[in-house]
């Protein structure tokens, strides 16, 4: 969509310079209490080209000549946000009209770095009008208590994600100078809470991490490919995973050679000996399918599916279901398709024009099929 981050971020800053005098004249009015520093950054929470906004700071996106632009077609940069002095997230949208005079912002966001982060924004288009003080000019909210959150995971820079299309079926709201502020919220590196009861479920009301981490009375030896040992209790191997069972009883050594990484080795004995893994949301979700099919644990199946559902995007859906379909995972895959007839964004999608399994898309036509003739009835 860019050329270069350069070119981004001028276009950006010219297109929110009228709008910097304006913000400069009511700021330095403000309280002396705030540091000069902050001063310049303009004000805290507001993400616009024309400021530096800390991503912890951020609460709000600056739609700047929201009517003008709402009115045609286009592609809009809004701004950014930074952390420890560095770009962090670039914000951005295109508009279009479609059929009954409808109006469309598609939102994106492009993160900068890598690592996972949650977006939580306004889940709906309804409009309320408020005036500053000191100041005659309206500008336009979205709702603040009806916040959706998303989760997303990038494994290299400057990914940019779809975060949702906001419909607006009538501008008699929006005054020529209208700023539209759309409520957001950022967590970088989220904590990721399971149900409590899957993770009961899971571990069986027992922890036995202190074994494993303590390595006292082991009898058996694992060894990865690289051959690096990993003591552990030969009884724990088996009772958690039949291939394992067949394994140590084929043998007639106390120790077992595995065709697996030191890293993957170190996920399945966390996940056999714990029954979670704890920094669940930083793996490789379908490594731990790999894992989990290879060594047929089935618990390790629904810890991780319920993870991945709960990454669903318009970028990775695609992605998800053919997952879900090789590990013949169908609560998983329900899901995905549930989600896909819901946000039609996602055929839109690099995963979808890429898609070759044609099972898979007849499925999802007919899911969807099925979906709508139950809400007509």
């Amino acid at each position: 969509m860019f050329n270069s981050q350069k070119t981004m971020d001028r276009e950006a800053f010219m297109d929110a310079e009228p709008f910097m005098d304006l913000y400069a004249e009511s700021y330095n009015s403000s309280s002396s209490s705030i540091s000069e520093e902050i001063r310049k950054q303009g004000p805290i929470g507001s993400v616009s080209a024309a400021f530096k906004c800390m991503t912890s700071d951020a609460t709000k996106l600056c739609v700047h000549d929201a009517l003008f632009k709402l009115k045609g077609t286009g592609d809009y940069d809004i701004g950014g946000t930074y952390a420890d002095g560095d770009p962090e997230f670039w914000f951005f949208y295109t508009v279009s009209v479609c059929h009954g005079d409808n109006h469309l912002l598609n939102l994106f966001v492009c993160h900068r770095k890598t690592g996972t982060f949650s977006i939580e924004f306004a889940n709906s288009s309804n409009l309320t009008q408020k005036v500053s003080p000191g100041d005659d000019v309206p500008y336009l909210l979205l709702p603040e208590d009806n916040m959706v959150k998303f989760n997303f995971k990038s494994t290299k820079p400057n990914l940019n994600y779809f975060i949702k299309t906001f419909c607006f079926k009538k501008l008699d709201r929006f005054n020529k100078a209208s700023t539209l502020f759309i409520p957001i919220k950022i967590t970088v590196n989220p904590k990721f809470e399971l149900n409590n009861d899957i993770v009961k479920s899971i571990k069986l009301k027992h922890d036995l991490s202190g074994l494993l981490t303590k390595q006292e009375t082991t009898d058996y030896i694992l060894e990865s490919a690289s051959r690096k040992q990993f003591p552990t209790h030969k009884i724990l191997l088996a009772a958690h995973s039949p291939v394992l069972m067949k394994m140590i009883k084929e043998s007639d050594v106390a120790s077992l050679v595995i065709d697996i990484s030191d890293k993957d080795m170190e996920l399945l004995l966390e996940f056999i000996y714990t029954g979670t893994i704890k920094n669940i949301m930083q793996e490789d979700c379908v490594k731990l399918l790999q894992i989990a099919d290879r060594f047929q644990l089935t618990q390790l199946f629904t810890l991780t599916q319920h993870v991945i559902g709960d990454q669903i995007n318009p970028n990775n859906a695609i992605e998800m279901a053919i997952v879900a379909k090789k590990f013949k995972l169908h609560d998983l895959l329900k899901r995905v398709f549930n989600y896909i007839a819901k946000n039609p964004k996602v055929l839109d999608s690099e995963g979808w024009k890429n898609l070759q399994d044609v099972e898979l898309a007849k499925d999802l036509f007919q899911y969807s099929r099925n979906l709508v003739q139950s809400v007509i009835e």
